[in-house]
């Protein structure tokens, strides 16, 4: 489009306001704040003389659009299969969005039932934004809803304030936009903190089978683990780390969560990082850079106790904890 489309659009969409608070509020089309005249948008004439049907017709004219099937079917193939869309399903998606006039239902069905979201390269390969991963980990703890703002804040101390982003575009949809050495720390942190029932609703005694595990050989407590967490399946690394309740990027000493998320610069992580994530450790923001965008949100810890600590788990209790923070679970 050009920026005479835009202009075009502004102008179609005048005389479209609300009422006043007073009269409670809602739409409104006013016909004498309406500029009536002639107008073109996207190759389409929009006769002179007429009122709300310019606004209608400019919406019917951009849902209807190829550019916006391919928009919004490149943004949905992003969210269910990869951060990098593959090109030949975002356009059968965007095909569908224009056939069946956008029904997102069916785009969806185009995209859930491919070849593409079916693929190993597709298998974990979404990284979980701070809200879904604390959503999943109350699901899995068969946590009920939380009145309270607790939860909320959770998910901000992570990076996501909700309903906190600036810009009218969304929180971006990509694991890079989430995941640095600090990101990593802080949710880290949250899976220990989870197990330690510091998430209000979330209990670990609800982990599935978790009185027959409690009991149970290490060993086994990490198959029960694995089994009803991380899908049934885990990488060798992290399997090491759920047995030894060790995890190689945090120091055994590691000092006590601070009250507040600190300025810290940001590492870039790669795969080898991810998959040594999983213990207890310290949290920490930061300033990131091209590749490693700051972390968002940072704010007074919700997760620590009065005394700061790091949550000191054992048993089941802890294989739950460095489950939660594997990177096997921060991933879709």
């Amino acid at each position: 489009y050009t920026q005479q489309d835009v202009i075009n659009v502004a102008r179609a969409l005048t005389g479209w306001t609300i009422k006043p608070p007073a009269q409670g509020g809602g739409f409104v089309f006013r016909p004498e704040m309406h500029d009536a005249g002639e107008k073109i948008v996207l190759g389409h004439t929009l006769k002179a003389g007429r009122g709300i049907e310019d606004g209608e017709d400019v919406l019917d004219i951009v849902s209807r659009s190829p550019a916006t099937a391919h928009f919004i079917a490149t943004k949905l193939v992003r969210h269910f299969v990869s951060d990098n869309p593959p090109e030949a399903l975002v356009n059968q998606a965007a095909a569908v969005f224009l056939k069946t006039d956008g029904d997102i239902r069916e785009v969806v069905r185009t995209i859930v039932t491919s070849n593409e979201f079916f693929s190993q390269q597709a298998y974990r390969s979404k990284v979980k934004s701070p809200f879904e991963v604390v959503v999943s980990a109350m699901r899995a703890m068969g946590a009920q809803p939380d009145s309270t703002p607790r939860t909320a804040q959770v998910i901000a101390y992570l990076g996501e304030p909700v309903y906190g982003h600036q810009a009218p575009n969304g929180y971006p949809d990509t694991g890079d936009a989430w995941m640095n050495a600090g990101a990593i720390l802080n949710r880290i942190n949250f899976g220990m903190a989870a197990a330690a029932n510091r998430i209000p609703g979330a209990s670990v005694n609800a982990i599935p089978g978790f009185d027959t595990l409690a009991n149970s050989p290490r060993a086994v407590q990490v198959d029960g683990v694995v089994s009803s967490i991380l899908g049934g399946s885990v990488s060798p690394d992290t399997r090491a780390v759920l047995l030894s309740g060790e995890n190689p990027l945090v120091a055994s000493d590691a000092p006590a969560l601070p009250s507040a998320a600190p300025d810290m610069s940001a590492q870039p992580v790669d795969d080898n990082m991810m998959q040594q994530a999983g213990g207890g450790a310290n949290g920490a923001g930061g300033k990131g850079n091209k590749k490693n965008p700051p972390i968002r949100g940072a704010q007074q810890n919700p997760l620590a106790a009065r005394n700061g600590a790091v949550p000191q788990l054992n048993g089941i209790a802890q294989v739950v904890g460095l489950a939660l923070g594997s990177p096997e679970f921060q991933r879709h």
